[in-house]
C-alpha cells in the first residue's frame, strides 16, 4: 500500500466513522482496491465508500501520473460517475470528506 493512499484511507475511514455516529440509519461500506485495479490494466489506486440502500457511492482514485492528485467521483454502484472532482492529496480532510458523504448521501 502505498504512503498516499494508506493516509488518504485513514482519513475516510475517520469520516465515515463520524458519518455513522451522526446517522446511525444509513449504512456505508469502505473498500480499498490497492490491486484490483492494477490487475484490470489501471495505473491506480482507489478507495471506495458505498451506501448500497440508495445505490451511491463515492470514489476516490489515486492515479499513478498524478502522484499529489486524487479525483473524487460520485456515483453508483454500475459504475456511472455522475460528478468528479480533483484535489491535492494534501488537503482533502474528515471534514471535507464528511460534506460530501452528507451533501451526496442524504441529500
Amino acid at each position: 500500500m502505498t504512503k498516499n493512499l494508506k493516509e488518504l484511507s485513514e482519513v475516510v475511514a475517520q469520516a465515515n466513522d463520524i458519518f455513522y455516529q451522526r446517522h446511525k440509519n444509513i449504512d456505508t461500506l469502505m473498500g480499498i482496491m490497492d490491486k484490483t485495479l492494477r490487475k484490470q490494466g489501471i495505473n491506480a489506486d482507489a478507495i471506495t465508500i458505498d451506501c448500497i440502500t440508495i445505490d451511491k457511492k463515492i470514489v476516490l482514485v489515486l492515479h499513478d501520473s498524478k502522484p499529489d492528485l486524487v479525483d473524487i467521483a460520485l456515483g453508483d454502484k454500475a459504475g456511472v460517475i455522475y460528478a468528479s472532482t480533483e484535489h491535492m492529496v494534501t488537503t482533502v480532510s474528515i471534514n471535507q470528506l464528511l460534506t460530501i458523504m452528507e451533501d451526496y448521501f442524504i441529500a
